[in-house]
């Protein structure tokens, strides 16, 4: 058969051990969504027929498709075109001038909302917006802007929207948050606490489906546009069934760009069994077809042994342990793979020994376990972690958090946090991603920056040298090392005959560009599975296509 797509005039790295420099492949051939050939351009083009679409990509650098080993992606597709993506923003003024243009798009009395992904570092005045501010771009829509979560961080509220919530004069604060105030006592703007924020959320974030496909829609494009070829779907608070809706709705319209692997979490404190039950009940590990499938259960397994951001003194009870030693011993005996939030090492460690515990009576070495984050695991767990076959999703959460983590956990965590020479040199598997789009940036460039360099923006400690790591390897843990987290990693990371065809032509040499001219490359062209599902630039004019949906057996099985 002729290939379907021809790639010429690249700049090819195949995966590790391919050269950067001279010698690379310069063509990829494409049939039926596999990798058919890599090679000369002499011997990829003598194949091609009538119906074979040849590109040449103008000698752009060709990579790998990535995957975000850790994003909360579906939750943020379905309310993307409702709030103000500041990701790249770089002054106060940028920032107010997308609140002024939404104010001039929506009607009065309609929310404008910031919720993370950002932090004020990145703006060249190195602060929060204020209600002053904030008021005069949009004195008839209620405004709320934060950047991160963290026990730090703060969020700005203007007039309108402290108005609608009732929060002015000597009001009490709200539930879960602390107004800061004026000196007469009156509420200044600024909010902090997770669960006032989480109230905001729910008050200003209401799509209904429409809204929320073209949402979802919208931003897996804008993954695309960056690109990723997949994630592993995190979860997350508030994801219930139904807000898996839109992106089934889109997957079924043929208009899912990317690969999604779904965990599926816990959502109501002291009812963590029953909720992870229920998933299990009528779900399997990889029902769905090849480009949206369940993956496993986390990364919110049970609330009481979930550490939140680690800023706070953290203990997971007894009755808590119990619990989630229960919950992963069903999840093992059904051959469920399972991720697990945890920061500071003591939680770590107390959920190594629940592991530990099941891996005695069902060995859990085959199910692609992980712990995710584990920004301060220790030597003695890190070999735990080794011995159990477990492995690690690892973000570059800190890059924007480095100041603050290090007033709680100390400066030497942070400069060593997560030790990743300590992980390669156990030969743990990890894989790399972001954790956004509150906790962080969803720009997996950024987060590459951050694991080749180790310097935040925030004015923190730098990671020390021997956990930084080289381009190569920190782009082979964003590509085929998360691709180990799904059993994939033989045939997605990687560019090699037989291989998925999922890749990206990017814009700037990943290899050569300066270090902070890291977080500003995209691709020019993304493929999923053969097909094109982005084109930009000067190749903008390539047609973009759809997918075909074939859904995979939906059965119940109680082995």
């Amino acid at each position: 058969m002729a290939p379907d797509l021809i790639l010429t005039g690249a700049k090819i790295w195949t995966g590790l051990g391919c050269p950067v420099g001279d010698g690379h492949p310069t063509s990829i051939a494409v049939t039926g969504g596999r990798i058919t050939d890599i090679g000369p351009e002499s011997r990829t083009t003598a194949t091609a027929g009538d119906t074979t679409t040849v590109i040449d990509v103008g000698g752009r650098r060709v990579v790998p498709g990535l995957v975000d080993s850790h994003l909360h992606a579906v939750r943020a597709g379905w309310s993307y075109l409702d709030e103000l993506d500041w990701t790249e923003v770089r002054s106060i003024g940028e920032a107010l001038d997308t609140v002024r243009r939404a104010a001039s798009e929506r009607e009065p009395g309609m929310w404008i909302t910031v919720l993370g992904g950002w932090h004020p570092a990145q703006l060249a005045e190195r602060r929060m917006p204020t209600k002053e501010e904030l008021d005069a771009a949009a004195p008839r829509h209620p405004v709320f802007v934060h950047p991160l979560y963290g026990h730090d961080d703060h969020g700005v509220l203007n007039a309108e929207a402290l108005n609608t919530l009732g929060w002015t004069g000597r009001c009490a604060d709200p539930d879960g948050g602390v107004l800061h105030r004026s000196d007469d006592g009156t509420p200044d703007g600024r909010l902090a606490g997770l669960g006032a924020y989480q109230h905001i959320n729910r008050v200003a974030l209401t799509p209904g489906p429409e809204r929320s496909e073209a949402s979802t829609r919208a931003f897996f494009s804008r993954l695309a546009a960056l690109g990723l070829t997949g994630v592993i779907d995190a979860g997350g608070l508030g994801m219930g069934p139904d807000r898996y809706r839109p992106i089934r709705a889109v997957w079924r319209a043929g208009d899912l760009p990317i690969r999604v692997r779904l965990n599926l979490g816990a959502l109501t404190p002291g009812s963590e069994a029953e909720e992870i039950a229920a998933w299990q009940s009528f779900l399997d590990p990889a029902v769905g077809d090849d480009l949206l499938s369940v993956l496993g259960v986390g990364e919110v397994m049970h609330f009481g042994c979930h550490d939140w951001e680690g800023m706070v003194p953290f203990e997971i009870t007894d009755e808590a342990y119990e619990e989630f030693a229960a919950m992963a011993l069903r999840a093992a005996r059904r051959g469920w793979p399972m991720t697990v939030h945890a920061i500071l090492d003591s939680s770590i460690g107390r959920i190594l020994d629940a592991i530990e515990r099941v891996d005695a009576e069902t060995p859990v070495r085959d199910l692609r376990w992980s712990l995710c984050h584990a920004e301060c695991i220790g030597q003695k767990d890190l070999a735990r972690v080794r011995d159990l076959g477990l492995a690690l999703a690892l973000q570059g959460r800190l890059v924007h958090k480095a100041r603050v983590c290090a007033d709680r956990w100390g400066e030497e965590a942070v400069r060593n946090g997560p030790p990743l020479g300590d992980i390669a040199d156990l030969g743990i598997p990890f894989g790399a991603g972001t954790d956004g789009t509150r906790s962080a940036s969803y720009n997996p460039w950024r987060s590459l920056r951050w694991f080749v360099t180790g310097r935040p923006q925030d004015g923190g400690p730098a990671r020390a040298e021997r956990h930084r790591l080289g381009r190569e390897a920190a782009l082979d843990a964003y590509t085929r090392g998360s691709a180990w987290l799904s059993f994939e990693e033989d045939r997605r990371g990687v560019l090699a005959p037989g291989a998925c065809a999922d890749l990206a032509v990017l814009s700037a040499d990943y290899f050569t560009v300066a270090d902070d001219d890291l977080p500003a490359i995209t691709s020019d062209l993304t493929v999923v599975d053969g097909r094109v599902v982005h084109a930009a630039g000067d190749l903008g004019d390539v047609p973009v296509q759809r997918h075909d949906p074939r859904p995979g057996p939906r059965r119940r099985t109680d082995q």
